[in-house]
């Protein structure tokens, strides 16, 4: 029996209504206008918002996160994705806020590595019009923090803790690349991988694709004339690149399938090593 009349400059359109009590109606489709948000934010009203965190783990050779703040709309986090993603960025899945922040108001990204991080900028305005992340940069991170975020309203200068998470190591090192004693498998098994990969072609074309490699770093090892220089050259390379570089050539040696078994049988190796007792002759 009843329809609400929904009157735009685009026209006029009746709502379905979905349930209807003594004081409210509920539509089936509802619509929402952002002219209430900015009608109360022009009067000086507060206006509340709930946002989700994603956080990516960038490709830099150092720790580099970018938290994002985001609405909750779908599309907005899509693009932030696809952004990071075609950058070569992973996503460090964490819980979101559970309490609505205000638009306008300074938010602050802290964490418990003050000494060791570098987070840009030192504050943020909440706007609805962009996209609002903080840069996380930690040069030597090896072990578990926390990132806390905070707001402050204008006429309040004390700090309310909105929303805090851990980031543990596992979040953003790859743990199977590196030994308990702290040793890379690139670094482990260097004289190995010499001497029993064969197809550089295609380790060649993946860690050029990866930005390991250069067009003339590629040329470089393709010239030599075995596939243990080949891969000498490689290792070299890799091995200028940090970290980064030895962790993806890891991932390229093993997703090939001709490759597996030799991986296996090196970390099967590696791990009997770390365990075999320390013998001490005086």
């Amino acid at each position: 029996m009843f329809a609400v009349l929904h009157v735009d400059t685009c026209g006029d359109t009746l709502d379905q209504v979905s349930e209807v009590t003594s004081s409210h109606i509920k539509l089936l489709h509802p619509t929402f206008s952002p002219r209430g948000a900015i009608i109360r934010r022009k009067l000086g009203w507060p206006v509340k918002a709930f946002y989700d965190v994603l956080i990516f783990k960038t490709k830099k050779e150092f720790l580099t996160l970018h938290v994002y703040f985001v609405p909750l709309d779908q599309d907005i986090q899509k693009t932030v994705k696809a952004k990071e993603t075609s950058n070569g960025s992973k996503v460090i899945p964490k819980p979101s806020p559970d309490k609505s922040l205000q638009m306008l108001e300074n938010v602050f990204l802290t964490t418990d590595m003050d000494t060791h991080a570098v987070i840009q900028p030192d504050k943020l305005k909440l706007r609805d019009e962009r996209i609002n992340y903080f840069e996380v940069f930690i040069r030597n991170a090896d072990c578990d923090f926390t990132l806390k975020l905070e707001s402050s309203q204008k006429k309040n200068t004390q700090r309310d803790t909105v929303w805090t998470c851990t980031i543990r190591k596992g979040d953003y090192q790859n743990q199977t690349s590196v030994d308990e004693q702290g040793q890379h498998f690139v670094d482990v098994h260097r004289t190995a991988l010499i001497n029993r990969v064969r197809d550089t072609g295609i380790i060649r074309d993946k860690l050029m694709e990866n930005g390991v490699l250069s067009s003339e770093a590629y040329d470089t090892v393709e010239c030599q004339p075995t596939t243990q220089s080949q891969m000498r050259e490689i290792l070299k390379y890799v091995t200028s690149a940090g970290r980064r570089g030895k962790d993806i050539l890891y991932e390229i040696l093993k997703g090939e399938r001709n490759l597996k078994s030799l991986i296996s049988e090196l970390k099967e190796s590696g791990e009997k090593r770390s365990v075999s007792p320390s013998i001490h002759f005086l």
